[in-house]
């Protein structure tokens, strides 16, 4: 993977099998070329114990791009990056423009974990696919019940927000190289459902505001993104001709 201080550019893949996989059954070698930087994962609960389960039926991936020519040539041939995806029940990718981020994140530099996204100057409206990402950073003496809590929280939220007005999908997953921050995709008909989730009275705003007071996490970033493209299908069809067909 190319090294690069920030990116433009992203695409994110859902992956569903007819089973349960592991990353010891899947060939996690490869990566699309020209990505700065590529994490994926199950995603999967947790256990008893708070721990997330190595194993699910949903796969999912992040790929960050300096340049759109490169998100471009990796969206049109998954195959060369995710050999097993014809394994699966069904598969959708989607190209990425960011256009606001905040916060920090390790995809670029586990070292020095910072801005990771160069957000587009203008909006083109459409379609909305937040990210969000969380960390911790890993030491000797790091409070794992600290973490796990924040992992609880996490599924907590996600409950919630099912049945929120205006969610087509969500999903999390903590990439399978450990250290790097977890990934929560979530995607929109439109950005007023979104802020009516976000920012309405509820359990994730007071977390938020507990994140913020309690330092819940060591860092997180929340980046709002617009779907240029897509390519394949979730829930037998593809999510954003679903939402193009609401519109109208």
């Amino acid at each position: 993977m190319t090294s690069i201080t920030c990116c433009s550019w992203a695409t994110v893949h859902w992956i569903k099998f007819p089973s349960q996989m592991r990353a010891e059954s899947l060939d996690l070698s490869l990566a699309p070329e020209g990505a700065a930087s590529w994490k994926i994962g199950p995603d999967s609960r947790l256990d008893a114990d708070g721990v997330r389960l190595p194993e699910s039926d949903i796969w999912c991936a992040v790929a960050l791009y300096p340049d759109r020519n490169a998100a471009d040539a990796a969206l049109e041939a998954p195959k060369s990056y995710l050999p097993w995806v014809s394994k699966a029940l069904e598969a959708w990718h989607a190209l990425l423009l960011p256009f606001t981020h905040h916060g920090d994140c390790n995809h670029l530099d586990r070292s020095n974990p910072g801005k990771v996204f160069e957000a587009a100057r203008s909006d083109p409206g459409g379609p909305l696919l937040v990210l969000t990402t969380a960390g911790f950073n890993i030491s000797p003496d790091m409070d794992m019940e600290r973490v796990k809590n924040f992992r609880r929280n996490v599924d907590l939220v996600r409950a919630w927000m099912r049945d929120a007005e205006g969610l087509m999908d969500a999903h999390n997953f903590a990439p399978v190289t450990r250290g790097d921050d977890g990934v929560t995709m979530s995607l929109w008909r439109d950005d007023a459902s979104m802020g009516n989730f976000a920012y309405r009275p509820g359990l994730h705003s007071r977390l938020v505001e507990r994140y913020k007071a309690e330092n819940m996490a060591d860092r997180s970033s929340f980046t709002r993104c617009r779907i240029m493209r897509t390519l394949g299908q979730w829930g037998g069809s593809d999510p954003v001709s679903r939402i193009e067909t609401f519109a109208h």
